[in-house]
């Protein structure tokens, strides 16, 4: 699994962000799993798992995640880019796939955020 990220707007967390996904293949649900989002952005995320999620080349494997950035529940299915394993974990790059509102969304969320975020210092 290689890619190169080419995306100028990415949001680093100074500690990661509590999530969950579902592992979806062929659209079906399967397992239900924490994970942490190291980094966001409109059109895909970086997290870690404790769980290796397994490559399947007879069928699509998505994760459908759910997080909040701020105080929204943001709905977003991902396919992963790339996998690498650190320490324990798992670390995962995922692309979003076109669902329309979700990047508007998560683009208002972190706007929030960060104003919250400068307000507070």
């Amino acid at each position: 699994m290689g890619f190169k990220r080419t995306e100028g707007f990415r949001f680093t967390f100074g500690a990661p962000i509590a999530a969950k996904y579902t592992v979806l293949i062929d659209g079906k649900q399967e397992t239900k799993h924490a994970c942490e989002i190291i980094d966001v952005s409109p059109h895909g995320m970086k997290m870690f798992s404790s769980h290796e999620i397994g490559e399947n080349t007879n069928y699509l494997v998505q994760l459908e995640l759910e997080f909040i950035l701020d105080e929204v529940l943001i709905k977003a299915i991902g396919e992963i880019v790339w996998k690498k394993k650190y320490g324990g974990k798992y670390q995962y790059g995922l692309i979003f796939e076109n669902q329309p509102g979700i990047e508007e969304l998560i683009v208002s969320e972190l706007k929030i955020r960060r104003k919250k975020e400068v307000s507070r210092k």
